[in-house]
């Protein structure tokens, strides 16, 4: 597989998401929207773009990324970590940051050799089935992609 494979359907949902992001007015992109705001949510998905580099190196080192002892409490301590630390109210400010962020995780899965990104170093997720750096960067692509909607759906009541 390669970095391309991998890369594109993650860059497809992230430029969705600026998107819908660049569409929201001020008062938008600070409202509540059942109980996070597409702020919030940026702040959520910046951390998560530098977790998943984090969580890649952990696996290809053989050990579980740190993140899969939250799961349990569906990642609330992470994600609150996330929006207190990416705290600004300013779009522009944010929208920066999710860049640059998204752009330090692509650069860092076109510097992995191919064949590292499927390889299997038996760290198993806790579903049981083994965790590879494609499988986080296709579930982090899914969480841009459910986020997407879920603001979309938001803007529609």
């Amino acid at each position: 597989m390669s970095t391309q494979n991998v890369t594109l359907p993650l860059k497809q949902a992230y430029d969705e998401f600026a998107d819908i992001i660049l569409s929201l007015s001020d008062v938008q992109f600070l409202s509540s929207m059942d109980g996070w705001s597409p702020r919030d949510v940026m702040a959520h998905l910046i951390g998560w773009n530098d977790l998943m580099i984090e969580s890649s190196l952990s696996i290809l080192d053989g050990e579980p990324p740190a993140y899969y002892d939250e799961a349990a409490n569906d990642y609330s301590n992470i994600n609150a970590g996330f929006t207190a630390k990416y705290s600004s109210e300013s779009k522009q400010e944010l929208l920066a940051e999710l860049k640059s962020s998204f752009e330090r995780l692509i650069a860092f899965i076109h510097g992995l050799p191919a064949e590292e990104l499927t390889a299997d170093h038996g760290v198993v997720r806790y579903s049981g089935i083994p965790a590879t750096v494609t499988k986080i960067i296709r579930s982090l692509a899914g969480d841009y992609q459910y986020h997407t909607k879920e603001i979309q759906e938001w803007l529609k009541q």
